[in-house]
């Protein structure tokens, strides 16, 4: 089996994002995300929403209390045009890996375990402290679960 690498190292921009923030137990998180996503699908297109591609953003984790939070959104042009109901997120501009996981959602973790795992202890980088998301784009397709998804880790040099 081959070693997990990134397709490439990548710059991001800074963006704004709108969606559904959540917070998920490590041991309920697969069913949990799944409700999370088809709500987020239900509400509609997020006012300001800049384009179709949707992210799925770890935005905070507790260990010891088994639990992290997580967020489906969208770009949008501002965050003050966004109701109450609406999560936001500030994502400042930074130096990602960006890895390509294929098939279906269900299975994205293990490419999540194999990044943090394997990859990155042997990377020469360390975890920057900002979101790390999913990209969703037109590769994707929301309504079998499966395409291609890409993974962008925020990372620094040690």
């Amino acid at each position: 089996m081959n070693a997990i690498e990134p397709d490439r190292i990548a710059d991001g921009p800074a963006m704004l994002l709108g969606g559904l923030r959540r917070t998920h137990s490590y041991r309920d998180a697969q069913r949990s995300m799944v409700a999370q996503w088809e709500e987020f699908v239900q509400m509609g297109p997020v006012p300001g929403q800049q384009s179709a591609t949707t992210y799925g953003v770890m935005c905070g984790a507790w260990p010891d209390e088994q639990r992290f939070e997580y967020m489906t959104g969208v770009q949008v042009a501002s965050l003050e045009a966004l109701s109450p109901e609406y999560g936001r997120m500030r994502v400042p501009a930074q130096r990602y890996a960006v890895f390509t996981h294929h098939g279906h959602v269900s299975t994205l973790h293990t490419t999540w375990d194999a990044i943090w795992h394997e990859w990155l202890p042997r990377s020469g980088y360390r975890m920057a402290n900002t979101p790390e998301f999913e990209r969703y784009d037109e590769r994707f397709d929301p309504q079998t679960g499966s395409g291609t998804v890409e993974i962008w880790c925020s990372i620094q040099d040690p």
